[in-house]
């Protein structure tokens, strides 16, 4: 049984896509009958399973955007990739081609997913946070500000402050301030110092911010 309908209300976006609103047309979740949504592109972009839903002013297009199960995207998130599970997107965020957020995932205020990066478990990315493509945030993990994900955050590792990782980190490893993670970060690892940093990518950290060579087999 179908849940929503197209309006005859529609919006171009910048890169020429007609999007149409959408109303509901049942109960369900949190939605019900008569409610305005979002924006979608095509009648593929909106599962009519489940309680997912497009709300607010949210965009979602492009023949791959999949929102389905019970993910809801709303505020001005737009979303070109795949949103499910339990997963949560609102504020400005995006979610590009191919990225994809699922579990219990939540991505807030002005965080972005770029193509091929996956977001999902209990994580939640918010800030100016960027999650590039190939990276991996799961678990519990929690990034914000400006942080820049290359590699892999998870467990229960956050990440803040201006920090860019391309290794990764996890644990309870809290990471912040302004540097770079190429190496590894985990266990009691805490690093929140103001002056620029680098963990290079034959170190690690585990405790503190003592930076220590890895161990090689003889």
């Amino acid at each position: 049984m179908q849940k929503y309908e197209f309006t005859s209300e529609t919006i171009e976006t910048a890169d020429g896509h007609t999007l149409h609103r959408i109303r509901a047309l049942r109960d369900f979740g949190n939605v019900k009958a008569g409610d305005l949504g979002g924006y979608i592109e095509l009648e593929d972009n909106l599962s009519h399973d489940g309680d997912c839903w497009v709300g607010g002013n949210a965009y979602v297009y492009r023949d791959v955007a999949r929102v389905y199960e019970n993910a809801i995207v709303c505020g001005d998130a737009v979303v070109c990739g795949q949103v499910y599970g339990n997963a949560y997107m609102s504020g400005y965020t995006r979610a590009y081609i191919d990225a994809h957020v699922y579990g219990n995932a939540r991505i807030l205020k002005e965080a972005w997913v770029y193509s091929d990066g996956h977001v999902y478990g209990n994580s939640e990315v918010a800030g100016s946070a960027r999650i590039a493509s190939g990276a991996k945030v799961y678990g519990n993990a929690k990034i914000a500000a400006h942080a820049k994900i290359i590699g892999e955050v998870y467990e229960n590792a956050t990440i803040g402050g201006r920090v860019r990782i391309y290794g990764s980190v996890y644990g309870n490893a809290k990471i912040a301030g302004s540097g770079w993670v190429w190496g590894k970060a985990y266990g009691n690892a805490k690093i929140t110092g103001k002056n620029e940093w680098s963990i290079p990518i034959n170190c690690e950290v585990y405790e503190g911010d003592n930076i220590v060579e890895i161990a090689t087999a003889a």
